[in-house]
């Protein structure tokens, strides 16, 4: 019973049925969508005058249930317009209106339906609906609200709904596309559908609890879109009223927590969140390979030159020249022991001073002074270090650490660490193990070597790192005390450039290399460093040892090689390959030249956050209270216990997952997609909580027509095109809005469907049907987002575009998190900074304010006007009576006419005495006035045509 503090009663029909449920034993059963979808459904039996289809029947028996009775057919140009407007988002036109009314036969009523499915209009009507559950924004959310790119998921959406994908196939391939066997470029893509939250970029957030919600939402989603369930009750206790544990949540959780992605994003650069797939075309995708193919053969030429007899007998020569140990390629060359302020000497370029400030302390070193850092204050070292990822270096330092620590930065060159995606280049200690690092954006573009040994802490250990220019984890090496330290590969995936971090204005910031500090991350904490030598190439083996033996006082330079003891055949071959052979310098050039080539092409790739398997499983864990830092018990990749069992031939993935959920018999899948779309045509769901099947939300009205459709719609392969056809070809959807007087007395909530529901157009579809009556529509399929006008009114607000952007299709309109475009708030889209399962329309003055004031819709409307008026030869009762056909789908009654005539009278009266005034309003929007020569008139007609846009039968279906 509820508390009595609560102010909540039963009431006598409820107390009635529990006395007739303890009356019949009190059985306990599963809840109804819990269930196993039945095997077959079969429909209704017996003749009907009414039904036209199975869903007529179901529908049908109700009304005797109820006691209402249906309404009358409505009149066929109103049905099409209905069809018109929920199967397209447009109008039907004033030849299609009348070649339907002029075909009596049942058929023109099939032959409607098939044009409108066939349509690209369809698919961008349905990709509407999908961007709502997909939460589908053209930027990032939270404060900094920065725009991305991901429309072309959008349109992949789009390309779905033209090729009537099966819907089964439409889900599996959002969810797990990344790891269909051969996945082809589209199937990664579908999968940013998991990737459309919002994403953080805003300094001073711990990164990980940030990660731990872009999981959340992704099950959140998960849960609503395709089960119909609220999963996020469960975050922090166990559900309150449905079935669903902690452990189930983390446990489904988990499987969208396999992916290499930071709880922040860049703020000082426009890389993509990672994983990301780098979208490329067939012109492309041959560039790049043909690039490739000159890397592969340049590399198997070096190769040749390199195991040549004439390069062995080259070297034969070379060495009985007594050749002597020469360094070229260095850049820098900091011993410490000069020091001027804050000016520290550069031995290859002795204008060019590093800078420390004097809070980094000079100490004793190695040979003469080091310079001991505070870690929070750097060294720079201009000019030096400039390196793109194909472009060889190596970098010579002693270094003594204080301690043992997470991270110590002992050089860089990049934008920061966290809230720059750590791009660039580091070279740090971490936990005392050397760690190189090349990043574009961590975690998911980086390459990362670690050594598997510490080095000594409180003692001075000489390191050197080379790098030869591969991208490639294998073509980065570190020396420590002139010995290669065995390496452990921690991440091996970059292929994007690791230079272009800036601030979100443009501009470039930290462009030098820096020592004993990182911005955003911890520095070289009491850490001395000494000798530090940088080269523009790759040290061979020989030199990196000869560097740990190297002396300010007696450098190696010069040393004839023949005099250095402990020299191996193999060093000496490998540093004349890469020092005094000229074919193989020459060739190692070519090389590096090459894969800049290829490396460009792929900079110039646009990219999209898409999903990306990790090797092995993240540890997933119940999370106590839902707070990201209070580990639980572990758990493991699972579906919910109340559901079907996970089955056991499939792999513990996202794909597993996906196949699980679109098994025939799963008892919400093709349940929930059904009443979706039953919504998106009939205005109420047959539970009317969308987003909610659970016992907290509505029952079926009609239990026995959501189980028929779910089954059709499986055993007919998911077929979108087949559902849509059966319910706007049923008798039902026939019917009129105004139904008996009685039976909607009965039944004020048209809980049988015994008349067809009074439906406001969506937002988009009102500002799409002035734009398309009035022939400014620009119907192109997909591309970027545009900018109409009322961008430059929104929250935040934005230039327009000029030309067609200001008159494409709302669909694709730009959608900013925080900041949508007003007309769409006014008329009750949502943010989409969640799963969105039904829009909730509201009543307001700032609604048909917006009609008649907007710029988009003045605009429409003038268009409209003068274009009338050029068909009509000044017409006015024409002009009415056309205009009022084309925005309603009927004529006008007399008294309506009559209304209206008087208005254009009053307005043309008002702008023939204020003729400033109608030109003012003839200036509104962007379109050019060239058909009509009577300003007046043509404003009269406007200020017309816009009210008449702004009656109720132009804003809902009836």
């Amino acid at each position: 019973m509820p508390p009595p503090d609560s102010n909540l009663a039963l009431s006598d029909e409820e107390r009635k049925l529990l006395d007739r449920w303890i009356e019949e034993g009190a059985p306990y059963d599963t809840h109804w969508s819990l269930k196993p979808l039945p095997k077959s459904v079969e429909p209704p039996s017996g003749d009907s005058t009414w039904a036209r289809n199975e869903i007529d029947k179901y529908i049908e028996r109700g009304f005797a249930m109820k006691g209402v009775v249906p309404a009358k057919e409505s009149r066929r140009e109103k049905w099409l317009r209905r069809v018109s407007f929920d199967l397209t988002g447009l109008p039907p036109s004033v030849s299609e209106i009348e070649a339907f009314l002029a075909d009596e036969s049942e058929q023109a009523f099939e032959k409607v339906v098939e044009r409108l499915l066939t349509s690209d209009a369809y698919a961008e009507r349905m990709t509407s609906e999908w961007l709502d559950v997909a939460r589908y924004s053209d930027s990032n959310g939270y404060q900094r609200d920065h725009e991305r790119r991901v429309w072309p998921w959008r349109d992949w959406v789009i390309q779905s709904f033209q090729e009537n994908m099966p819907y089964d196939e439409f889900v599996t391939t959002q969810l797990a596309g990344d790891l269909f066997p051969d996945a082809t470029q589209d199937q990664v893509l579908a999968t940013a559908f998991n990737r459309l939250h919002g994403h953080l970029m805003e300094g001073g957030i711990v990164p990980e609890e940030y990660r731990v919600e872009y999981v959340a939402d992704r099950t959140h989603t998960f849960g609503s879109a395709f089960l119909g369930l609220t999963m996020e009750c469960s975050r922090c206790h166990d559900h309150k009223y449905d079935p669903l544990t902690m452990e189930d949540y983390y446990s489904l959780s988990s499987f969208f927590a396999n992916i290499e992605e930071a709880g922040l994003i860049a703020f000082f650069s426009f890389a993509t969140p990672t994983p990301a797939l780098a979208i490329s075309d067939e012109k492309t995708d041959e560039s790049l390979a043909k690039a490739q193919k000159k890397i592969d053969a340049i590399a198997a030429e070096l190769e040749e030159i390199e195991t040549a007899p004439e390069t062995k007998a080259n070297f034969e020569n070379w060495l009985a020249t007594n050749p002597r140990l020469d360094w070229p390629g260095r850049e820098a060359w900091i011993s410490f022991d000069e020091r001027e302020g804050e000016n520290f000497a550069n031995a290859v370029a002795p204008d060019v001073p590093a800078i420390s400030p004097e809070i980094n302390k000079l100490v004793p070193g190695v040979f003469g002074k080091a310079l001991q850092f505070t870690g929070d204050d750097k060294m720079e070292v201009f000019d030096v270090g400039h390196f793109p990822r194909e472009h060889p270096f190596s970098a010579s330092v002693w270094v003594r650490p204080n301690q043992y620590a997470p991270r110590e930065s002992i050089f860089s060159r990049g934008g920061g660490a966290d809230d720059a995606a750590s791009m660039g280049y580091e070279f740090m200690l971490m936990d005392g193990k050397p760690t190189a690092s090349w990043i574009h954006f961590w975690p998911g573009n980086a390459m990362r070597v670690q050594a598997k040994d510490r080095i000594p802490a409180g003692e001075w250990s000489h390191l050197v790192l080379s790098y030869d220019g591969s991208a490639i984890a294998s073509g980065a090496k570190i020396f420590l005390n002139g010995e290669p330290m065995e390496l452990v590969t921690v991440k091996d995936h970059l292929t994007k450039e690791i230079t272009s971090w800036q601030t979100p204005s443009g501009q470039r910031v930290r462009q030098h290399l820096v020592l004993g500090e990182r911005y955003r991350d911890r520095g070289f904490v009491k850490g001395r460093m000494d000798e530090f030598q940088m080269f523009d190439r790759e040290v061979s083996e020989l030199e990196a040892r000869m560097l740990f033996r190297m002396q300010p006082t007696s450098p190696l330079l010069g040393t004839p090689i023949g005099n250095i003891a402990d020299v191996e055949l193999d060093e000496l071959y490998n540093h004349f390959l890469a020092t005094a052979y000229l074919p193989a310098m020459k060739t190692r050039a070519e090389l590096q030249s090459a894969r800049a080539e290829r490396n460009r092409i792929m900079d110039g790739l646009e990219a999209i956050s898409v999903m990306r398997e990790t090797e092995e499983p993240r540890p997933a864990y119940i999370l106590n209270r839902g707070a990201y830092d209070a580990r639980g018990e572990e758990v493991i990749a699972d579906t919910p216990s109340a559901l079907p069992e996970f089955p056991e031939d499939q792999p513990r993935n996202r794909l597993g997952l996906a196949r699980w959920l679109t098994d025939p018999d799963h008892p919400l899948t093709a349940r929930v997609a059904v009443n979706r779309y039953w919504q998106m045509i009939f205005s109420e769901g047959l539970v009317r909580t969308p987003e909610d099947f659970g016992s907290q939300g509505s029952n079926p009205t009609h239990p026995e027509l959501l189980d028929w459709l779910a089954r059709d719609f499986v055993n007919h392969g998911w077929d979108l095109h087949r559902l849509m056809r059966q319910m706007v070809l049923s008798t039902t959807y026939r019917q009129s809005t105004f139904g008996d007087l009685a039976s909607m007395e009965k039944d004020p909530e048209n809980l049988t469907f015994c008349r067809s529901n009074p439906t406001r157009l969506a937002a988009e579809m009102i500002r799409d049907n002035a734009l398309a009556l009035s022939g400014l529509l620009v119907d192109d399929i997909g591309g970027p987002p545009v900018k109409p006008y009322e961008v430059a009114a929104s929250f935040k607000p934005m230039e327009p575009d000029e030309g067609e952007g200001l008159y494409r299709r709302s669909l694709y309109t730009l959608w900013k998190r925080n900041s949508p475009a007003p007309m769409m708030v006014a008329f009750d889209a949502p943010k989409r900074d969640v799963c969105s399962l039904k829009r909730e329309p509201t009543t307001s003055p700032l609604q048909p304010l917006v009609i008649l004031n907007g710029p988009q819709f003045v605009e429409a409307a003038r268009v409209f006007g003068e274009r009338l008026l050029a068909k009509h030869s000044g017409d006015r009762k024409a002009v009415i009576e056309d205009a009022f056909y084309q925005l309603t789908s009927r004529k006008p009654d007399s008294e309506e006419a009559r209304i209206l005539a008087d208005l254009y009278e009053a307005q043309r009266q008002e702008f023939d005495a204020n003729p400033v005034e109608a030109n003012a309003l003839l200036e509104v929007g962007h379109a050019p006035v060239t058909l009509y020569e009577n300003p007046r008139e043509h404003a009269a007609a406007t200020v017309v045509i816009n009210a008449i846009m702004n009656i109720n039968e132009s804003l809902i279906e009836r």
